[in-house]
């Protein structure tokens, strides 16, 4: 037999014994919920929170369809974030799962109320793709898309905001499950070509945030109704003079909704997340403070109000929309098959704008009332702190 060959069979059986030693680790070592690692711990304890709060108050989340408890979900814990070397992988309402030679159900506490947890085995051919450094995806198992997310202790100790396990789990499952088939994203349609850098689009922004805020502080249904009114007429102002920032809609409807999601889980289970978070008291900050914070050169690039801020003006729009008891979340859904609305084109078509001639009276007006001048200045600035980083 030659060297080669013989080198080759030696690795050969060294790698198919890890392999066995492997699968025998996995099904007889600490496979009680109470000899699992610190942060395995904190991970099935959220997620049955999570699962409850979804199995008793899928409407307060997103609507009584969409039952994210009983989607297939694979979580696996990493060191940090971007980790390719992972540690333990488990899945939840994986089909076919427990007649996996890889996977051993774990022995969870009945209190939690979880679904069968099983432990994947590290050598899971099924899930060998989720070593790559993502923090999350979808693989296909048994011709369902599963999706995966990866966790790490950071997101149970000391998170940054929006990457604590709940949140980041809520949002991004959300556009692998709900939004799997929505458009508004497809062919780059998010993107905003030749950008209107000029002091009258941010002011006219800095306009829709004043708005925004109101609505974020009011809670009459009426009072809302009509700032929603007064807001819309601005975007329709602002789309008519640059058609091309229709592109804001899109990142609404896909990243806002998301956003939203996160929103409604916090407030639901009494957390401390809110439009435009932050870790201390009041634990948000306004848009116009976000809005002057960027002016002033004291926070983000202008560059974060082209598509970043989208995420929280979306997200503020459905919140307003829910205090004005105005219906979106059909009308949102999309598919090939099914034309959905944005939150911008919910609201047109609520209150019928469509008269040129009432939105430039309007207009007028609005600006008087929200001090427009001032708002022309913070755009100046934001137009020379946008020259600047283009230099």
């Amino acid at each position: 037999m030659k060297k080669s060959l013989k080198v080759s069979l030696i690795l050969l059986v060294i790698f198919i014994g890890i392999i066995l030693i492997s699968i025998i680790m996995n099904k007889t070592y600490h496979t009680r919920f109470e000899s699992l690692n610190e942060t395995d711990q904190s991970m099935l304890k959220e997620l049955a929170t999570i699962y409850k709060n979804f199995e008793e108050s899928s409407d307060k989340l997103w609507n009584e369809d969409y039952h994210f408890e009983k989607k297939p979900l694979i979580l696996i814990r990493n060191n940090n974030e971007n980790g390719i070397f992972r540690k333990e992988a488990y899945a939840v309402n994986v089909k076919g799962v427990e007649n996996n030679i890889f996977a051993k159900e774990i022995s969870v506490p009945n209190s939690l109320h979880l679904p069968k947890v099983y432990r994947l085995n590290r050598f899971d051919f099924a899930t060998i793709s989720t070593w790559i450094p993502w923090n999350f995806g979808t693989i296909n198992i048994k011709d369902t898309d599963v999706f995966y997310l990866k966790y790490h202790p950071k997101m149970f100790s000391n998170p940054a905001l929006y990457f604590d396990f709940s949140s980041f789990l809520l949002h991004e499952s959300f556009h692998a499950y709900k939004q799997k088939d929505w458009t508004y994203d497809a062919n780059g349609e998010e993107s905003i070509h030749d950008y209107p850098i000029n002091k009258e689009n941010y002011a006219l922004m800095g306009l829709e945030f004043k708005l925004l805020d109101k609505i974020m502080i009011d809670t009459n249904p009426e009072t809302i109704k009509q700032v929603l009114h007064d807001w819309t007429i601005v975007r329709n102002y602002r789309y008519k003079k640059w058609p091309q920032l229709i592109g804001e809609t899109k990142a609404e409807a896909m990243e806002g909704s998301a956003r939203y999601l996160e929103y409604r889980y916090s407030k639901l289970t009494g957390g401390n997340l809110m439009v435009l978070a932050k870790k201390q008291e009041p634990y948000h900050v306004t848009f116009m403070e976000a809005f002057n914070f960027i002016a002033n050169g004291q926070a983000e690039s202008p560059r974060f109000l082209e598509r970043s801020m989208r995420y929280e003006t979306g997200s503020a729009l459905e919140l307003g929309m829910d205090k004005a008891n105005i219906s979106w979340k059909e009308d949102i859904e999309d598919s090939l098959t099914k034309q959905g609305k944005t939150q911008y084109e919910v609201l047109n078509t609520y209150f019928k704008i469509n008269d040129t001639s009432i939105i430039e009276s309007k207009i007028k007006e609005i600006k008087v009332n929200n001090d427009y001048e001032t708002l022309l200045e913070q755009g100046e600035k934001l137009v020379k702190i946008s020259s600047t980083v283009e230099q």
